[in-house]
């Protein structure tokens, strides 16, 4: 098989079963060698079909590539490098081997040419974010791993009917904006939105993630939220109804934050609200609107992953999550501390930082769609967000 046409998340789902076998400083090689080689990968496939395999009636595309999958497959290995950089020192072997798995089943979504493929990695996926959960151990992250993984695979089990369906009454099996008038495109619209912490099931993003370890909930917070992101971006841009959908996450992720006192908690709520402003893009559907989007998924895996590694570290050094139990630590964490305030401007959308590119861009594209309302509610999520994440979570720590 020549190298373009060799899928480049398999370098780290493969990867992962070495590390058993492997210690110490070789170890750590492997773990930031594996996402660095996947990024390499990424950028060698030519844009088209690079892979297809015949299957049944079908012929699968397991390796797609065109400017949208690049941006998503870059920013999960350039993360996956960045996880395995915080974890390779604290993180349980079972974790990083399950973070490794879930972090390349996310590539090989992203690159993914049919619905069949897509299905495949995206179940991958919600075997290795239970995993990386379940490992922390202990009580409360054995629990949160059970009902994560229910809620997962619920969700599979409504995507697979939405593809079956689909698939049917289509005839193809090609991952491309959806014929929303065929009753199967809206289980599969449903199955994406579950992954993106869409209502009515979004508790489990503020219920799982804040149970893993530190390293684990940085890894968690990248790839699943990202690529529902993605394949929304993908299958359903323009649909109307991703706008109000978008919205209710952005203050539904406001409020609860603002009544957490869990620091992990805060920003596993702001994961929501922050998904929120994709989904609200995509529903938007303009080609500002979309960029926006996509600029927005790029830059809070950085800025969100920042915040956690500041709040993981914290952990670590104290032991506490409560943030009226502390304070005070930037004399003795200042570095930490001045990453923990950056990642918090960010998320708030202060000038010269990622997101308030990104979110302008959003903004912008419901002003020149005359979108009065849904502006204003923009625009005032922005400075929303900056209560729960942007001073509570850096003031009071």
């Amino acid at each position: 098989m020549m190298i373009e046409a060799f899928p480049p998340g398999l370098v780290m789902i493969l990867g992962a079963f070495l590390l058993p076998w492997v210690r110490g400083v070789v170890r750590t090689g492997l773990l930031l060698a594996l996402p660095l080689v996947a990024l390499y990968l990424v950028w060698q496939v030519p844009d088209g079909v690079a892979l297809s395999v015949p299957f049944l009636d079908y012929t699968l595309e397991p390796l797609r590539a065109d400017r949208l999958s690049r941006l998503f497959a870059t920013i999960f290995t350039l993360m996956g490098f960045a996880g395995g950089l915080y974890a390779c020192r604290q993180a349980r072997l079972v974790e990083l081997c399950a973070a490794y798995v879930y972090a390349g089943s996310a590539v090989c979504a992203a690159m993914a040419g049919d619905l069949i493929t897509l299905f495949a990695f995206w179940e991958l996926m919600a075997v290795g974010s239970t995993l990386v959960i379940w490992s922390a151990g202990g009580d409360a992250a054995y629990r949160a791993s059970m009902r994560y993984v229910l809620i997962h695979l619920f969700g599979g089990v409504v995507l697979m009917a939405g593809i079956v369906a689909y698939v049917g009454a289509t005839g193809t099996v090609t991952f491309a904006a959806f014929d929303t008038s065929v009753p199967g495109a809206w289980l599969i619209l449903a199955g994406f939105l579950l992954n993106a912490g869409a209502p009515p099931l979004s508790a489990w993003v503020g219920d799982a993630y804040p149970e893993a370890s530190p390293s684990g909930t940085v890894f968690l917070s990248a790839f699943t939220t990202k690529t529902a992101v993605y394949v929304l971006m993908r299958g359903f841009p323009g649909t109307e109804v991703l706008i109000f959908i978008g919205l209710f996450m952005i203050f539904y992720g406001i409020i609860y934050a603002l009544l957490e006192n869990d620091m992990r908690r805060i920003l596993a709520y702001s994961i929501i609200n922050q998904v929120g402003f994709m989904v609200t893009g995509i529903g938007i559907g303009t080609e500002l609107a979309l960029n926006g989007t996509a600029a927005h998924a790029f830059a809070h895996i950085i800025y969100k992953a920042l915040l956690l590694m500041s709040a993981g570290a914290v952990l670590y050094r104290t032991g506490e999550r409560k943030c009226n139990a502390l304070g005070g630590l930037f004399q003795t964490m200042p570095f930490t501390a001045a990453c923990g305030i950056v990642g918090a401007l960010a998320i708030s959308a202060f000038p010269l930082t990622s997101g308030f590119t990104s979110k302008s861009m959003i903004n912008q594209a419901a002003a020149d769609e005359h979108m009065l309302l849904i502006w204003l509610a923009l625009q005032a999520a922005s400075a929303g967000v900056f209560l729960p994440a942007g001073t509570n979570v850096p003031g009071l720590v």
